[in-house]
């Protein structure tokens, strides 16, 4: 019965992540687990609280992550029961902080509370505190926060403004609570607490959408951004035969293109290394500087001068063809773009594990009137690091998460946390992406998806 209903809910806390319209499964996710806990309160040793949190934990990372199993296999050719394994044991180590989380808070309960007593305001303040620690104590795994599953919930997550997804986080596990205590522990009294926050959170809706943007003067005209996407499958992406391919995607832009403020090409979209290679990026700047009228941002897996390595790099062309930035990714994806324990993995295995290099720069984007902050790919699951100061008029997100085999839990994922970014920035978030979901997400959440199918779209920034 207690596996059941620990799968059960961590099934509930993660449906949004493979459907984003079943937002709603999270606000009563935590009822069966609780029902389980509490009902057998009497029954529990600390030695059982602890394994039953751990399982808990082990099944919200499995169903969270486990999208990782593709860019595994791509990076490495590892079979498939290797990578199994791989993930079950990475899960397991890491579910052990839910299981720590459990004992803990079970600890105080009995100290603070009366015997067997369940406080909804303790439990979400002490839940909260323990995704805030997670996220900064396990920063290499940025995933598995409920906030996100209610990219959906419009008028719930602009409390996401005022307090991040910490606020979004702490009433969600809130109502969870009350909903238990009223359900399950039948006491009605939280009914109006539970009403309350409900004025609350669509009253404060209300205010945030009636309250005027602070929009900077430089995008008081209407402005368009155009993007490019693709949807090239990642073994075809960086083989030889692709490389011209790529480069004609990215120039053909300019007849699409040409009238808008900025072009903004996918993570990596040029697949040779746009500082060391001479041949193709002298080639690629003639013909922008002959077929372009506006400025293209680029990527590439680029080196620099000093040093052997690469880095996971964003341009900023001129329609002259000059380089005008580059920003290098700052926050490598770990087992994707980094490995910890790198040489014992190549030593001890008989797959070979490399590294990029990661950036020591934030870089702010300049054309014209416009400014911009770019992050790469899963920087934007970083709330503190996409945090952007007022000047800046407009986050662009480049991704490649052709990685992933086109998994709908990574493209969810990836799109919920930019949905959130815009909000607690208040501004527009450009996400444009090789196989994901790509388009652009507005101060209050509410977004315009563009057609996989075409590579060329344009929006308008306000």
């Amino acid at each position: 019965m207690g596996l059941i209903l620990t799968i059960l809910t961590a099934l509930l806390l993660t449906a949004a992540n493979y459907h984003m319209h079943l937002y709603f499964l999270s606000w009563i996710a935590f009822l069966p687990f609780l029902y389980y806990l509490y009902h057998y309160r009497s029954e529990m040793s600390y030695k059982k609280i602890f394994l039953s949190g751990w399982n808990l934990g082990f099944w919200i990372l499995l169903f969270s992550g486990n999208f990782m199993y593709h860019s595994i296999k791509l990076y490495t050719g590892a079979p498939l029961p290797i990578i199994i394994l791989l993930l079950v044991l990475l899960f397991l180590l890491l579910a052990l902080s839910y299981g720590i989380f459990f004992l803990i808070y079970f600890y105080l309960e009995q100290r603070l509370f009366t015997a067997e007593a369940f406080n909804p305001f303790f439990f979400a303040g002490s839940w909260t505190l323990f995704e805030l620690a997670r996220h900064y104590l396990l920063f290499f795994f940025p995933i598995a926060n409920p906030a996100y599953t209610q990219a959906e919930f419009l008028a719930f997550i602009q409390l996401a403004d005022p307090g991040g997804i910490w606020l979004v986080t702490f009433i969600l596990i809130l109502v969870n609570g009350l909903l238990f205590q009223i359900i399950l522990k039948k006491n009605f009294k939280k009914i109006m607490v539970l009403g309350l926050l409900i004025v609350l959170i669509f009253g404060f809706s209300h205010y945030s959408q009636q309250k005027p943007l602070a929009e900077s003067s430089n995008i008081s005209e209407k402005i368009e951004i155009g993007i490019i996407t693709s949807e090239i499958k990642q073994q075809e992406k960086w083989s030889s035969r692709q490389l011209e391919q790529n480069i004609e995607l990215t120039l053909n832009a300019a007849d699409k293109l040409n009238q808008t403020s900025l072009v903004i090409a996918p993570e990596t979209n040029l697949t040779f290394d746009f500082h060391r290679n001479q041949h193709y990026r002298q080639l690629f700047l003639e013909r922008l500087a002959a077929e372009f009228e506006t400025p293209v941002q680029i990527g590439s897996l680029a080196s620099k001068d000093s040093g052997s390595g690469r880095y996971n790099s964003s341009y900023l062309l001129s329609e002259e063809g000059e380089v005008l930035a580059r920003y290098d990714k700052n926050l490598l994806l770990y087992f994707g773009e980094t490995y910890p324990f790198l040489e014992l993995l190549n030593k001890y295995t008989p797959y070979y594990f490399s590294s990029l290099e990661a950036g020591d720069e934030r870089v702010i984007f300049k054309s014209g009137n416009l400014k911009w902050k770019t992050v790469i790919c899963s920087e934007i699951l970083y709330p503190a690091y996409v945090k952007t100061e007022k000047e800046v008029d407009f986050i662009v997100n480049q991704t490649n998460e052709a990685w992933f085999n086109e998994s709908r839990l990574l493209k969810n994922i990836m799109w919920q946390a930019a949905v959130l970014r815009a909000v607690e920035n208040k501004m527009p978030v450009i996400k444009t992406g090789n196989q994901a979901h790509s388009g652009i997400i507005y101060p209050s959440g509410e977004y315009k998806k563009v057609d996989p199918a075409e590579n060329y779209h344009k929006l308008k920034l306000n």
